[in-house]
């Protein structure tokens, strides 16, 4: 029995240390593998960089992709040569290093253009695309005795004539021109911050619903002043509670015969309605 026994746990230990080099072999075969695996993901990632690298020096060097033609849309006040000297875009040159190095700051600089955009048109074509500012405004300067046409932004972009005022431009009274306007600058900070006000108002304007439209907008006696039709003088003192008062304004009106004519001071504690 005792010869059984040892002999037992001779095969016990025979068969412990056999189990331990097949998973001391399993676990080789299983570095070797994933150290294969990493082998492999480093070359292919080697390989990639180097097609992408290889890729991008094509891209700049390339006949193929130097700029042969630039096209300018949308304004007639810049020429082309202009606009790409400004932008510093060139002729023959990789079209990619002109996109991505352009003077983007010098758009500014444009006072004219409300946007500019540059896009590449491969292989070798660049647009910009503009737009021009639009007169917004036919702004009265008294001294002068002249009118002057300004966009969204305030800014100052020819002189303009009274009968040749479009149904989209606004009259505008009340602004302060320097004493030598100059063409493509901006109305000073003070007025254009009273057209801003205007522009709040008109928003509650148009949301009241009140059916008649505003000719004209005046900044005089720090008050801002819409003419409704023509007939109508309406002054609002400031922007506070102006919900309100347009619901108090709508009322009016709407109790006036059509061809009245008159002011409504929306700057008393309660507007009324007062003829000429």
């Amino acid at each position: 029995m005792e010869n059984r026994s040892n002999h037992a746990r001779t095969s016990s230990r025979k068969n412990s240390a056999s189990a331990k080099r097949s998973y001391k072999n399993e676990k080789k075969i299983i570095k070797k593998k994933k150290k294969g695996k990493r082998a492999f993901v480093v070359i292919l990632l080697f390989l990639f960089i180097g097609a992408i690298i290889s890729g991008i020096y094509l891209l700049l060097t390339l006949p193929t992709f130097n700029v042969k033609e630039v096209e300018l849309v949308g304004t007639e006040r810049y020429a082309k040569e202009e606009v790409m000297t400004k932008l510093d875009i060139n002729m023959d040159k990789n079209i990619f290093i002109q996109f991505f190095s352009y003077e983007k700051d010098k758009i500014e600089e444009f006072s004219f253009l409300d946007d500019v955009k540059v896009t590449m048109k491969l292989p070798n074509k660049i647009q910009i695309k503009t737009s021009e500012r639009i007169p917004m405004y036919l702004a009265y300067d008294k001294e002068k005795n002249k009118f002057f046409k300004i966009d969204k932004d305030g800014y100052i972009l020819e002189e303009g004539k009274i009968e040749e005022k479009t149904k989209e431009q606004m009259l505008l009274y009340g602004v302060t021109f320097a004493d030598e306007v100059v063409f493509g600058e901006k109305i000073n900070e003070i007025d254009y911050s009273k057209i801003v006000t205007y522009l709040s108002i008109k928003k509650e304007y148009d949301k009241s619903k009140i059916d008649k439209e505003v000719t004209k907008v005046s900044f005089e006696n720090s008050l801002t002043t819409l003419t409704l039709d023509d007939k109508l003088i309406v002054k609002f003192p400031n922007e506070i509670d102006l919900k309100y008062k347009m619901n108090f304004l709508k009322g009016i009106i709407e109790k006036l015969p059509s061809e009245s004519v008159g002011v409504i001071d929306m700057t008393k504690s309660k507007p009324i309605f007062s003829s000429f």
